[in-house]
């Protein structure tokens, strides 16, 4: 093209696109922008948030007054025709994605950081083959995403590719000195094996009086009786083991530069899996369930066990705390991982090219 396209990514609900409260999809589109070929001519889309990220141009959601979140998303396709947006990125909502693409006319993607469910009935397989055939494509953030989607829905026709998140490099180091700290970060919620994590902790502080822990939460007020089991666990260890809450992304990333050990032991099948991506990226040795997306982050550079088998936890966490090469090679392998795989500026290149791609076809 001899010239830039003008693009929008698109949130329409329970999104804050700001350095203080964003969640893993806010982070993976601030960077696909910043490490875009367009990121001139990019344009987000979001709820209101009194404190943005630098450096991208914000338009806040229409308040449509009628239809909920697809009234929202008509609003936001008539915006978007309006400000001469040539191709949009719709975040996790199919039906919203449509909605958008039939209301602004513009080739429109589906970017799905989740496992889209099947539809069930004749009706609601008809509703979702309708929005389906409306959209020019669908990213999705892993293999194993792409895949599930594939099984549920067999006759979605649109092109579609697999586009991880990525981290820039340049802003993630592994040569810093490490704290002899074993970090769990992600949301409160029982799914996300921190009960677990907190299990194996405590077996392995109780005699590696040099070691302590510190667990990163966010959305506390999801589950308040998995946050409160933990502070009560963490509570005989006292400074040892740190509990903080709904910190911002920079002191997650602190956290991460000083931190040996990670555990990402999440219960169910994981979309991606970010906060195991960081943890590599950071040079901390990861105990991962590897399960889902997790699986495709990780590879064979990082220690893969049942979450729900606390024997096999604690024995692979003793397995990095005691032994200081393990932890080193497992660190190393895992940096180069993310370094060949997931680096910013690729993942972005891989974006712009499956959106232009669209445009080609919409231009015949």
């Amino acid at each position: 093209m001899t010239r830039h396209p003008t693009l929008a990514y698109v949130f329409l609900r329970n999104s804050t696109f700001g350095p203080n409260g964003a969640a893993a999809v806010e982070l993976c589109v601030r960077d696909l922008i910043r490490h875009s070929r367009f990121a001139a001519s990019t344009l987000v889309v979001c709820p209101k948030v009194d404190e943005p990220f630098e450096g991208v141009a914000i338009e806040t959601v229409p308040d449509a007054g009628f239809g909920g979140n697809l009234g929202k998303a008509w609003a936001v396709g008539r915006l978007l025709k309006r400000r001469g947006v040539e191709v949009a990125v719709v975040e996790n909502h199919l039906p919203a994605a449509a909605v958008v693409a039939a209301a602004s006319g513009l080739p429109v993607i589906l970017h799905s950081h989740a496992y889209e469910k099947a539809a069930h009935g004749a009706l609601k397989r008809a509703e979702r083959a309708f929005e389906l055939n409306r959209l020019a494509g669908l990213a999705f953030c892993s293999e194993d995403c792409l895949a599930r989607f594939r099984i549920n829905f067999p006759g979605a026709t649109a092109p579609m590719r697999a586009i991880p998140n990525g981290l820039d490099m340049r802003e993630w180091s592994s040569a810093g000195v490490k704290d002899k700290l074993i970090l769990s970060v992600g949301r409160g919620i029982d799914d996300k094996g921190h009960r677990e994590a907190m299990a194996a902790v405590a077996r392995t502080l109780r005699t590696r009086p040099d070691w302590s822990a510190r667990f990163i939460l966010s959305a506390v007020d999801r589950e308040p009786e998995t946050v409160r089991a933990l502070r009560a666990a963490a509570a005989p260890f006292g400074e040892r083991v740190r509990i903080d809450a709904n910190l911002p992304y920079a002191e997650v990333k602190r956290a991460w530069a000083r931190a040996s050990v990670g555990m990402a032991l999440t219960k169910s099948p994981e979309p991606f899996g970010r906060t195991a991506l960081e943890a590599l990226a950071s040079g901390a040795a990861l105990v991962a369930s590897g399960l889902g997306g997790l699986a495709e982050v990780c590879g064979r550079d990082a220690l893969t066990v049942d979450p729900v088998d606390p024997e096999a936890v604690a024995a692979a966490l003793a397995a990095l705390v005691d032994a200081p090469d393990v932890r080193e090679t497992l660190a190393r392998a895992g940096r180069a991982r993310v370094e060949a795989l997931y680096d910013m500026g690729v993942v972005a290149g891989r974006m712009d090219d499956f959106l232009e791609e669209a445009l080609r076809r919409r231009a015949g």
